[in-house]
């Protein structure tokens, strides 16, 4: 078995999703998500992921991805057009950024998350994130 190639910041290396079928109208195109195939710059084990690109120009695994709240999801890593993901794209930097559990609160601060007191599976997701911003990040 080969190790996964690391993830780049180049667009030829990226895929573009459109993920109208999971919408309420999936008879139009779009919204969109790019992922890419590969492995973390900084993982020593060069084990396969996918990622999924973020509004702030990093990548997300994808399985943290999925764990996010669906509508913050849509705001951290789902553009409405071609031309917005495109534009975020060819201005990334050299070297691709892999976000952390240390950077997920901003990114659900920025993806506008505020989960409502009946909303206890969120609560609790919110509440970690506190507590481990608070402490400084994972110990």
């Amino acid at each position: 078995m080969s190790a996964a190639p690391t993830i780049t910041n180049r667009f030829r290396d990226f895929q573009l999703l459109d993920v109208s079928k999971t919408t309420r109208h999936p008879e139009h195109r779009g919204p969109y998500m790019m992922i890419q195939h590969g492995s973390a710059p900084e993982d020593p084990q060069l084990r396969e992921c996918t990622f999924t690109l973020t509004k702030r120009g990093t990548w997300l695994h994808c399985y943290v991805f999925f764990l996010l709240p669906k509508p913050v999801r849509r705001q951290v890593a789902v553009f409405e057009t071609v031309p917005e993901l495109m534009e975020l794209a060819e201005n990334l930097p050299s070297k691709p950024i892999v976000e952390s559990v240390e950077s997920l609160s901003t990114l659900l601060k920025e993806g506008g998350f505020s989960p409502t007191k009946e909303d206890a599976e969120n609560m609790a997701l919110w509440s970690t994130v506190n507590q481990r911003e608070a402490k400084g990040g994972m110990q």
